[in-house]
């Protein structure tokens, strides 16, 4: 606690009258658990040791951490891709025009990411995305082809930015709704 609250490590090995690796080697073993603790309190494992354990131990830690959110984050792109294809379906949109609009969004995502012109702001927390979609809504499309994939696009580039803000989750909903299209 000393040492979070801003007291140098020199400082503290100074007061303690220790070594810096000792002490280096104690606020290592603190992230060790309790029963390597007890092993050490015993004399039965050095600090040294209890240090190794509790490396080995949080890095163990930090890719089940890396693995669960990885996993979050696939079951968040699946969701969006059935978001996706449940809107695309509920504006009849077909199939060959449904891989263009996703794709253009894909597209016009990437390249405002690239140039930084990305919208500001997010959507709350708790808001539906059904009314994320709904207030995303530009006016209405021209009737041509070119436009009416257009206006979808930036529609669905829009409301999925919202929707999904973690690009991590984002892209992979695009692909997944390309695969899922291509397959109708």
């Amino acid at each position: 606690m000393i040492h979070q609250s801003g007291t140098s490590l020199r400082e503290l090995t100074k007061a303690l009258n220790c070594s810096p690796s000792l002490l280096g080697y104690l606020l290592v073993a603190l992230l060790a658990p309790a029963s390597d603790r007890a092993l050490a309190h015993d004399g039965r494992i050095s600090t040294r040791e209890l240090a190794r354990r509790a490396r080995a131990m949080g890095i163990r830690r930090a890719t089940r951490h890396r693995e669960a959110l990885e996993l979050d984050r696939e079951r968040a792109s699946l969701v969006g891709c059935r978001a996706i294809c449940a809107w695309l379906a509920e504006e009849n949109i077909f199939r060959s025009y449904g891989e263009q609009i996703v794709d253009e969004a894909r597209w016009s995502l990437a390249m405002a990411e690239r140039d930084s012109k990305l919208p500001r702001g997010a959507a709350p927390p708790d808001m539906l995305t059904t009314d994320i979609i709904q207030r995303c809504r530009p006016a209405q499309p021209n009737t041509d082809a070119a436009s009416f994939v257009a206006w979808y696009a930036c529609w669905l580039a829009l409301w999925a930015f919202y929707a999904f803000p973690d690009p991590l989750v984002r892209l992979p909903a695009f692909d997944l709704t390309l695969e899922r299209l291509g397959k109708w």
